[in-house]
């Protein structure tokens, strides 16, 4: 299984998990928050522990791909406004990258900031603003993000082409341009090298 934590979704007011099964399981995220208040009215029998509550579910590779994933939370664009985007990349397969949002300016919101605070609900839908694949070749990726003055960078770890030497590369995620409404993938430069067989563990914010 993976975990992440963030706030990633304004509704809750509130940092969220963020979890995916490990893999033989469809790599189904789901964003669990913690209500603030407790229900009105007498409590379920075995109540007593705070519950989780679903928020948000999607398949960021389809039903089919059971390879598992890495997962992080961070600030990525962070210039656009919006809660903590959500990365998603492929333990196995081809190592592609995902990006996903609950809303910011590429959206022309968050809508959330046009409603009446009355009318907000629990649960943001989240949509893929970036795809991409960073090592060509590669047998799985994981990711971190690491905050910077204007939001956040994304590390991403992988096996270069021909499968001897480990990498992490940095990337910056940017808005093509003023009508653009996903981000591209900018490489910064390669953060470290070295004699690998697998995607090297990612420690970020």
């Amino acid at each position: 299984m993976s975990i992440a934590t963030g706030f990633v979704d304004f509704s809750t007011g509130r940092d969220s998990l963020v979890t995916a099964p490990g893999a033989d399981s469809p790599a189904e995220v789901k964003v669990f928050a913690f209500p603030l208040l407790k229900p009105i009215g007498p409590a379920a029998p075995g109540a007593g522990i705070e519950q989780p509550v679903t928020t948000a579910s999607f398949l960021p590779f389809g039903n089919d791909y059971r390879g598992g994933v890495s997962l992080a939370t961070g600030w990525l664009a962070g210039m656009l406004g919006g809660a903590k985007r959500i990365v998603v990349s492929q333990l196995a397969g081809n190592g592609t990258v995902k990006i996903f949002s609950s809303g910011s300016a590429l959206d022309g919101g968050p809508s959330l900031y046009l409603q009446s605070p009355m009318h907000h609900g629990h649960g943001a839908q989240f949509r893929e603003i970036a795809d991409f694949k960073p090592f060509e070749g590669s047998a799985g990726t994981r990711v971190a993000t690491t905050s910077t003055t204007k939001g956040a960078h994304l590390l991403v770890s992988g096996i270069e082409s021909g499968g001897a030497d480990g990498s992490v590369v940095k990337y910056d995620l940017v808005r093509p341009t003023a009508e653009a409404t996903t981000l591209q993938a900018v490489r910064l430069g390669q953060v470290w090298t070295g004699k690998a067989s697998q995607p090297a563990f990612l420690g970020g914010d």
